[in-house]
């Protein structure tokens, strides 16, 4: 399978473009839930979750379309929240591993945990369904 220019394109912008709303709904989110304190200001929380939600989304947007076809589901959207889901699964485990070597810096939060797995669904729900909406439901290439 030989990707185009256009599908990279595709699928990163999309990624980016969901990856920042997702990171305002993560400061949203977790203002009211409180599950881990900000370190500094709402201003500049919403730009660092934004260029972290970015990061995420130009992942997860890189995998759909190099997974095109490879994927366990059919249709994009429940391919962009397996994604997303597997994403988040990986680093938490890793996070996990790190605890069990220096407990004294990183420290599991199941509250966090919980809250982190359900913000990876969210991304994953927004990713399909923008590339439903954009690229439609078969595919990059429509």
């Amino acid at each position: 399978m030989r990707l185009k220019p256009l599908d990279w394109k595709r699928g990163i912008g999309l990624g980016i473009f969901t990856g920042v709303i997702w990171g305002w709904i993560v400061v949203g989110i977790n203002t009211l839930s409180g599950a881990f304190p900000f370190e500094n200001g709402l201003l500049y929380s919403l730009i660092t979750f934004s260029i972290g939600g970015a990061v995420f989304g130009i992942v997860i947007g890189g995998f759909m379309v190099v997974m095109e076809g490879r994927l366990p589901f059919k249709w994009p959207f429940p391919n962009a929240v397996f994604l997303s889901t597997s994403l988040w699964v990986v680093l938490s485990l890793t996070g996990l591993m790190l605890s069990f070597v220096k407990p004294g810096r990183y420290h599991h939060v199941t509250a966090q945990t919980i809250q982190g797995l359900g913000l990876a669904v969210i991304l994953g729900a927004l990713l399909g369904l923008m590339w439903n909406r954009s690229v439609g439901r078969r595919g990059i290439r429509p």
